[in-house]
């Protein structure tokens, strides 16, 4: 078993929001396993991918005592939970920060839907 290196400890920050997911793959997706350090993007809800693009937003799962999940196997996460996410590009950041708030609902992508996701908490977005 590897275990993932948290993005705090690499990037020396904290992480910009925080989602609860819920997983729900797209028919085209169904044979994936996912796993911690996936490198998805995040789409806001409402928006077209083919228009507003999406965004490299990568999450970061938690476990049930909303610490970062250490193991990386692949498939071995909750359907449900929260994950830390963070902005790759950092010059992004602050367009995200307009667009963050608690509430706001967004999707994860990879070429189609990995999960629905609502933001719980957007401190690290704030300046």
């Amino acid at each position: 078993m590897k275990d993932h290196t948290p993005y705090q400890e690499r990037l020396k920050r904290m992480p910009d929001f925080v989602v609860e997911y819920e997983i729900d793959l797209c028919e085209e997706l169904k044979e994936i396993k996912l796993e911690q350090g996936m490198r998805i993007d995040f789409l806001y809800d409402g928006d077209d991918p083919q228009v507003e693009g999406v965004h490299m937003i990568w999450p970061e799962l938690l476990d049930e005592k909303n610490e970062i999940a250490l193991e990386v196997t692949q498939g071995n996460i909750a359907k449900k939970g929260k994950a830390n996410m963070w902005v790759v590009d950092e010059a992004r950041r602050p367009y995200h920060a307009k667009r963050i708030k608690i509430g706001t609902k967004g999707i994860w992508w990879r070429g189609g839907r990995i999960a629905y996701v609502t933001v719980v908490n957007n401190e690290g977005l704030k300046c």
